[in-house]
């Protein structure tokens, strides 16, 4: 599967670059960008990063656990770097060996906490997927019915997840396996469990999911004159999605490829699409130096 994915997105990173260099006034668009539109959106990202800083801080309280405002935006910045940077979502395995190495968290407190960040993601953005398709009333061709499939599969997956009472059970033969799940159990209660946790960490993932529509918004006004908002909260949806699952940098290539797959219930045409994802990663590129700035300032506070 591995093979797979990464065979689908170099083919469609080396299709981009054929696309470009044979169309390269597509690049254009960068220069007309205007500084208020720039702006605008580095606003919003900075907001973002806010929010999941406080995600972070809330998600700790859940392991008696009660970390700075700063070291919040730290752990949030180092997440965004990583992810937009480097392969395999590094940036929340960096997130999980600092808190492994200043903390001492254990594996099943370090998997709870990165997976809960992941399921209640995904059930959010399967939720809002599914309603927006559904109020665009697009043709309901192949790819409507196995979006909405995958979404609906996502949602069942991820309710389960987030609501569900675990069991385990004992075996002398698996005794290290089943102590180690017992644990994972454990430590996934701690937040599940915890009713006023959960809706604080469900609400901060909404108000991120809006303001990254709000981000998608002001982009596709400014590049389509399309303010559809069923639309942008289904591309939103997906966005998010394919960020999630991707093992490339800033998602190159799959997130591209689901968008592509979309394009008919978008309506956008392939030449906007690479318009589209043009612009997210280059103005991803220029806010990176905030969260930068963040992880400098981090170490020299500690040196």
């Amino acid at each position: 599967m591995k093979k797979i994915i990464n065979t689908f997105s170099i083919f469609l990173v080396s299709y981009v670059v054929y696309f470009l260099i044979n169309n390269p006034e597509e690049l254009d668009v960068l220069s007309n960008l205007s500084l208020s539109l720039i702006s605008s959106i580095l606003f919003i990202k900075f907001v973002t990063l806010i929010v999941n800083s406080l995600f972070n801080k809330e998600l700790l309280k859940g392991f008696d656990l009660e970390i700075t405002n700063f070291e919040s935006l730290y752990l949030s910045s180092l997440t965004f770097i990583g992810n937009l940077y480097l392969p395999f979502r590094s940036g929340g395995n960096f997130r999980m060996i600092y808190l492994n190495r200043k903390y001492k968290f254990k594996s099943p407190e370090l998997v709870s906490i990165y997976g809960y960040f992941f399921i209640v993601t995904i059930f959010l953005n399967s939720a809002i997927g599914l309603v927006a398709l559904y109020l665009l009333n697009p043709i309901r061709s192949f790819n409507f019915y196995l979006s909405v499939s995958g979404f609906l599969i996502i949602f069942v997956f991820s309710y389960f997840m987030l609501f569900n009472k675990f069991k385990t059970y004992n075996s002398a033969k698996f005794d290290n396996l089943f102590q180690w799940l017992k644990n994972l159990k454990k430590s996934w209660m701690k937040i599940t469990d915890n009713t006023s946790l959960q809706v604080k960490l469900i609400s901060y993932t909404f108000l991120n999911y809006l303001f990254f529509a709000l981000e998608a918004l002001v982009i596709f006004n400014y590049l389509f004159n399309k303010t559809e908002l069923f639309s942008i909260f289904y591309y939103n949806s997906i966005s998010v999605l394919s960020s999630l699952a991707s093992l490339t940098p800033a998602s190159l290539g799959i997130k591209d490829g689901i968008v592509f797959f979309s394009s008919n219930i978008l309506n956008l045409t392939v030449t906007n699409i690479i318009t589209l994802m043009i612009v997210e990663r280059a103005v991803s590129i220029l806010f990176s130096i905030i969260p930068g700035i963040v992880l400098l300032s981090n170490q020299k506070i500690s040196s």
